[in-house]
C-alpha cells in the first residue's frame, strides 16, 4: 500500500506480506466501501465547519484541563511535584511542545481518525524520557497470531519503518470492536459526512452564480454551434458570479433573456445545512450551542447542557486517558503509590451564587475548611484557615443512647434540687 509520510511531502510503498501471515491487522471493514462511494476522508471532513468545531472543542477542552500526577498518602493524596513524570505530563512531554499542544494533537487525532498515538521514548536506564505524538495514518496496530501480543508498525517522519512493542506506545483508542484500534467517526458516519460535503458544494455553486440558476437566451435566428459556444462563454464571463450581480445586460441582434425561477426545494438548502450541523453534533455528542448553533439554546438551558457535556462526554474521555496513562507510564510498584488524574473542577463549576452556597454547606457540615474553599477559588491561604467546624446539633448514632440518658439524669437532678429548696 502507498502511504504519505507525515510532515514531509513524500510517500512510501509498504507491504505487510513479508510478515508471512504472522500478523492480524485492523482493517478491511465493510465501511470502506461506503467511504469510497461517498468520497469522504478525514481531511475532507475537517473542511466542514461543524466537524472542525467539534474536533477543536474536544481537543481544546482535554488540553486545557490540568493533568496531575498525585502521590497517595495516609491523609489522602498530594501533588507529586518531585516525580519526573509530573513535569512530563503537566508541562512538557518533549522538547518541541507543551503539554497543551501534545494533548491537543492526540485528542484531535482521536476524534478524527479514531485513535491517538504517542511514542514512549526511554533512556538507557529504561526511564521514560519523552512522549512524541504520531500521525494516525503512519501507525498500524497488529496482533501476533501465535502469542496474541500487540505490536505497532510505525512509519516515522523521516520514512524509517519500526516495530514498537505495546509498552513503547501510548494508545488512546476510540470506539472499537476488535481490541486493537478504534474506529474513525468520520468513516463510521461517511454517509452523513458525504451529504454535508455535497450540500456545501451545492451552496458554493449556487452562490457562484449570484444565487440565481441559469437563464435562457433567445435569439430570433439560427446560430451555429461555434456561435452558440462563443455566446455562452461571453455571457458567463460578463454576468455570471456574485461580483457581476446586478450588472446591466447588453443584448444584441434581437436577443432576449428569460430567467428560470428558483424552485422552493432548491432554495432551502440552508435549512439542510442547519440539519447537517445538528447531525454532526449528535455524532460527536456535543450540544449544538457549543459549536455555534444557537437556534434552540436559551439562557436557562445552556448552563445545564454545559454541565451535562462535562459529565457525560468529557468525563468518560478523561477516564480513557487516565487509565492508559497509568497503565503505560507507571510501573506496578508506582501504581500502588501514585495515580494520574485530570482536574475537572474548573469545567464543572457552576455560577458564583451556586458555588458559594455549596461552600457554605461544606463549611457548615465540617468537610471543607476556609483554605479548602480559597484553594478552589484560586486564592491564597490565610492563617488558621485549616480549621474544620463541627455542627453541635448532631451526634454519632452509637453515642445517642448515652447522651439522652445523661440529659434525663441531669433533668432529674434539676427537679430534685428545686424540690429541696421548697
Amino acid at each position: 500500500m502507498k502511504i504519505k509520510i507525515p510532515f514531509i511531502e513524500r510517500s512510501l510503498e509498504i507491504s505487510f506480506d513479508d510478515a508471512g501471515g504472522k500478523w492480524a491487522t485492523s482493517g478491511g471493514s465493510p465501511i470502506d466501501a461506503v467511504v469510497k462511494a461517498a468520497g469522504v476522508t478525514e481531511e475532507k471532513a475537517l473542511r466542514l465547519d461543524a466537524v472542525y468545531a467539534c474536533v477543536q472543542l474536544y481537543a481544546r477542552t482535554m488540553a486545557a484541563m490540568p493533568l496531575i500526577l498525585y502521590k497517595k498518602t495516609d491523609k489522602g493524596k498530594e501533588r507529586a511535584v518531585n516525580h519526573y513524570l509530573y513535569r512530563l505530563l503537566h508541562d512538557e512531554p518533549n522538547p518541541n511542545m507543551t503539554s497543551y499542544v501534545f494533548r491537543q494533537i492526540l485528542e484531535a487525532s482521536l476524534k478524527t481518525w479514531g485513535n491517538g498515538y504517542a511514542w514512549i521514548e526511554f533512556d538507557e536506564d529504561w526511564k521514560i524520557k519523552h512522549l512524541w505524538p504520531l500521525h494516525p495514518e503512519s501507525v498500524f496496530p497488529q496482533r501476533d497470531l501465535r502469542t496474541g501480543e500487540l505490536f505497532y508498525d510505525v512509519i516515522f517522519y523521516n520514512g524509517r519503518r519500526c516495530i514498537l512493542r505495546a509498552y513503547e506506545m501510548l494508545h488512546i483508542p476510540g470506539l472499537g470492536f476488535d481490541g486493537i484500534s478504534g474506529r474513525s467517526p468520520i468513516r463510521q458516519c461517511a454517509e452523513t459526512m458525504g451529504l454535508s460535503l455535497s450540500i456545501r458544494k451545492y451552496g458554493n455553486k449556487f452562490f457562484d452564480n449570484g444565487a440565481r440558476p441559469s437563464g435562457v437566451l433567445e435569439h430570433p435566428g439560427a446560430l451555429t454551434e461555434a456561435a452558440q459556444e462563443r455566446l455562452k462563454k461571453s455571457f458567463d464571463k460578463r454576468y455570471s458570479g456574485i461580483e457581476n450581480a446586478a450588472k446591466t445586460m447588453l443584448l444584441e441582434e434581437g436577443m432576449t433573456y428569460k430567467q428560470i425561477g428558483v424552485p422552493p426545494e432548491e432554495a432551502q438548502f440552508l435549512e439542510s445545512r442547519k440539519y447537517s450541523v445538528t447531525e454532526i453534533a449528535r455524532i460527536y455528542s456535543v450540544p449544538p450551542h457549543m459549536i455555534g448553533d444557537l437556534d434552540r439554546a436559551t439562557f436557562s438551558n445552556i448552563e445545564s447542557q454545559d454541565i451535562n457535556f462535562a459529565k457525560h462526554t468529557i468525563m468518560p474521555e478523561c477516564v480513557c486517558w487516565e487509565q492508559e496513562l497509568r497503565r503505560k507510564l507507571l510501573t506496578t510498584e508506582e501504581n500502588e503509590a501514585y495515580e494520574i488524574e485530570y482536574l475537572m473542577d474548573g469545567l464543572v463549576r457552576g455560577d458564583m451564587p451556586s458555588r458559594y452556597q455549596a461552600y457554605a454547606i461544606g463549611k457548615q457540615w465540617g468537610f471543607l475548611s476556609t483554605n479548602d474553599v480559597r484553594a478552589k477559588e484560586n486564592m491564597n491561604f490565610v492563617k488558621d484557615g485549616d480549621v474544620l467546624y463541627t455542627p453541635l446539633n448532631m451526634i454519632a448514632s452509637d453515642q445517642s443512647a448515652a447522651y439522652w440518658q445523661s440529659r434525663i439524669d441531669a433533668q432529674k437532678q434539676v427537679q430534685k434540687g428545686g424540690e429541696s429548696n421548697e
